[in-house]
C-alpha cells in the first residue's frame, strides 16, 4: 500500500467507495459521508474489455478485479483521500429481487411493542419472504434452491393496523405489517463477486442489487411515488418497478448496449470498438444525414427485440394489477433514440395492465438531491447508477433503523 503513502493521501472513516462493476465499464465514486448528506470528491472508470464480462456476470475475474483496483486508485488519487469502505453494486440476468408483504398479528394489541417482540417478527416474516422469492428465483433459472444465495435484504414498508410508521418499537395495535425486499443471485455469480470483494483491500459495507438502488434513490418518500426504472446498460436492462413507494421487484433480462453495437459492427464490417464508437456519435446527434440513416436502420429491429424483451420481464410481476404510468430511464443504452420511441408507441402495452400510455422520461442525476458532485463529471445517464449506489452507501453507514438491524441479523443467519 506505499503507493497511497507515497501520494500523501489521508485515511479516513468517514468515507466509503460505491463500486458499480457493469459489463461496459467499473466505475468507482469517493463519498464523504457527512450525516444526512455526501461529497462525491473522487471518480474514477475502467473500460472492461469483451471477455471479461458478460450479461452482467464475471466471466474474468482476474481481469475485473485489476479494472476495480485501477477505477478506485483513480478516485482515490483524484480525492487525495483512501477510503477503508466499500458497497459493490450487482446487476446481470440472473438477479432476482421481490418483495413480499405479510402480517402478524399479536396476542395483545394493548400492549406496546419492544425489541425482542421485533425480533420476533421480523425473523418469522422474513423467513416467509426468503423462501418465497428463493423458490421463484429456482424455478425461474432451473437453478436448485441450495445454488441460489441472498444477496441483500431491506425493509420497505411497516404498517401497524394500516398506518405507516418507521421504528414500530413503543406502538400499540393488533396486526404489524412488514415489507421486504429480498434480491438473490445464483452462487456461481455472487461467489465470484465475494472473491472480487475479498481482493480489494477494503471493509465491505455490503453488495446491493442496482436497481433496488435506483428506486430507492430516485423515491420521493411520500408514500405514493410510482415508476417503472428502466435501466439499460452494457450486458442487460434492469427494471424495478414502484407502487406507492414500496419496491414491487427487479428484474433483468439479457440485452443491453453491446448487442446494438454488435448488431452494427456486423451491418457495416467493422471492428466492435469503431462500432461502438459510430454508435455513441449516432447517439448524440453527431453523424452526417445519410450514416445517420444507415446506423438508425441497423438500431430499428434491435430495438423491436428489446421492447419485447421489456414486455416478456413486466409480465412477470404477476402481482401488479396496475403499473404506474411513468417509465423513468437510465444507462448508457438508454441514450439510443429508438429506445424512447418504441416505448412511447402504444400497440406494446395493450397486453400490460396499465391504466393509461406511460409517459417516459430519462432519471437526473440531481434529483439525487443528497449527493454534492465535487467532482463536477456525473452528469451523463451512464452516470445514474454508481450515483444510487452511493445514496444506498449513505443510508447504510448512517445512524441505522432499529429495524434494518434487526433485519441485518436475521440476513446474516441466512447467508451461512
Amino acid at each position: 500500500m506505499g503507493i497511497f503513502r507515497k501520494n500523501n493521501q489521508k485515511k479516513t472513516d468517514n468515507t466509503f467507495i460505491a463500486l458499480d462493476i457493469g459489463t461496459h465499464e467499473v466505475k468507482a465514486l469517493l463519498v464523504i459521508n457527512e450525516g444526512k448528506r455526501g461529497r462525491i470528491v473522487g471518480m474514477g472508470k475502467r473500460i472492461q474489455k469483451l471477455g471479461d464480462m458478460q450479461s452482467g456476470t464475471v466471466t474474468d475475474i482476474a481481469s475485473v478485479i485489476s479494472n476495480c483496483n485501477d477505477a478506485i486508485r483513480d478516485a482515490e488519487r483524484a480525492a487525495g483521500i483512501r477510503s477503508t469502505q466499500m458497497l459493490m453494486g450487482i446487476g446481470g440476468e440472473l438477479v432476482k429481487g421481490g418483495t413480499t408483504s405479510s402480517s402478524y398479528i399479536r396476542r395483545d394489541p394493548t400492549a406496546k411493542i419492544d425489541l425482542a417482540e421485533l425480533k420476533n417478527i421480523v425473523h418469522k416474516i422474513q423467513w416467509k419472504a426468503f423462501d418465497q422469492v428463493r423458490s421463484q428465483l429456482a424455478y425461474e433459472t432451473g437453478y436448485s434452491e441450495i445454488d441460489v444465495k441472498l444477496v441483500n435484504a431491506a425493509v420497505v414498508d411497516v404498517r401497524i393496523d394500516g398506518y405507516k410508521v418507521t421504528n414500530p418499537i413503543g406502538f400499540q395495535g393488533k396486526e404489524v405489517s412488514l415489507s421486504i425486499f429480498n434480491a438473490f443471485a445464483p452462487l456461481v455469480h455472487y461467489g465470484a463477486l465475494q472473491t472480487i470483494a475479498s481482493e480489494i483491500d477494503k471493509e465491505l459495507v455490503g453488495i446491493t442489487a442496482e436497481p433496488y438502488a435506483l428506486s430507492r434513490a430516485f423515491d420521493n418518500d411520500d408514500g405514493k411515488f410510482g415508476a417503472i426504472f428502466i435501466d439499460v446498460g452494457g450486458g442487460t436492462t434492469d427494471i424495478a418497478v414502484v407502487r406507492d413507494g414500496v419496491l414491487e421487484g427487479t428484474k433483468m433480462f439479457t440485452l443491453g448496449g453491446r448487442t446494438f453495437t454488435k448488431r452494427l459492427a456486423q451491418s457495416l464490417n467493422i471492428s466492435f470498438s469503431e462500432a461502438e464508437d459510430i454508435k455513441v456519435a449516432y447517439a448524440d446527434n453527431k453523424l452526417e444525414k445519410q450514416s445517420h440513416r444507415i446506423v438508425r436502420e441497423s438500431m430499428k429491429s434491435d430495438c423491436d427485440v428489446w421492447l419485447s424483451g421489456i414486455a416478456l420481464t413486466l409480465s412477470e410481476f404477476e402481482q401488479v394489477d396496475m403499473f404506474p404510468s411513468k417509465i423513468l430511464l437510465s444507462g448508457g443504452g438508454s441514450k439510443l433514440p429508438e429506445i424512447r420511441e418504441v416505448l412511447e408507441s402504444k400497440n406494446w402495452i395493450s397486453s400490460l395492465p396499465f391504466a393509461k400510455k406511460p409517459q417516459v422520461s430519462f432519471v437526473n442525476t440531481k434529483y439525487i438531491s443528497d449527493l454534492i458532485d465535487e467532482t463536477k463529471k456525473l452528469d451523463s445517464l451512464e452516470d445514474t447508477a454508481p450515483m444510487a449506489l452511493a445514496h444506498v452507501g449513505l443510508e447504510a453507514i448512517q445512524e441505522e433503523q432499529v429495524i434494518s438491524k434487526v433485519l441485518k441479523k436475521v440476513v446474516r443467519l441466512m447467508q451461512i
